[in-house]
């Protein structure tokens, strides 16, 4: 009987450490920018988390969770904004879609949690205490900044991809549900040095 115990606990034993647990870095796009004197951003888009929510007039909105992270590569600090207007935008007239920027911190750390750790998203389309309407940073160098972004969706179907998009100086944000896109201006990335 102890032999019998001994083989089924070392199989149990094998196959927990034998598994391998994988990770997805979530990662949709990646973009290096760079001036004419070599100052240099990295930007990179993540692909969607979400689920459904009702707001508070009883219609179901899909969601969908995207962060977005910038990287000073340059050795001089760089100015990053963005605002967001309060504005409900359509894709098509069947798919009303509201943008908000979360008070709550992205952090590296949360990239593999449910919703990237971004909780009570009811609360983001119900109230906007919890919302911001523009983000200021300075961002050292070498210092990474992230913040989400998330997409509420009236008429919740279709693939959805977000992405800031730098034209410039100047930000858009990229927003493609299926086959229709939107490209919504949405602040400034200054890259002299300060």
């Amino acid at each position: 009987m102890k032999l019998f115990l001994s083989v089924i606990f070392f199989f149990v034993y094998l196959n927990h450490n034998g598994q391998v647990r994988t990770t997805r870095n979530w990662v949709d796009s990646e973009v290096k920018h760079t001036d004419s004197k070599g100052n240099s951003v990295m930007i990179t888009n993540s692909l969607p988390k979400g689920g459904n929510v009702v707001g508070k007039n009883g219609k179901q909105f899909g969601y969908r969770v995207f962060w977005t992270r910038i990287r000073n590569e340059s050795v001089t600090p760089i100015n990053f904004q963005v605002k967001l207007s309060d504005v409900t935008f359509f894709i098509s007239k069947e798919s009303p879609i509201k943008i908000v920027l979360p008070k709550d911190n992205m952090r590296y750390e949360k990239i593999q949690l449910f919703d990237y750790g971004l909780t009570n998203l009811q609360s983001l389309l119900n109230d906007e205490s919890n919302l911001l309407s523009s983000i200021q940073k300075k961002i050292s160098p070498k210092e990474n900044y992230f913040f989400y972004v998330t997409v509420f969706i009236q008429q919740d179907s279709g693939t959805a991809r977000a992405a800031f998009i730098l034209k410039g100086k100047d930000f858009f944000y990229k927003i493609t549900i299926d086959s229709d896109t939107l490209l919504i201006p949405f602040g400034s990335l200054n890259l002299k040095k300060q």
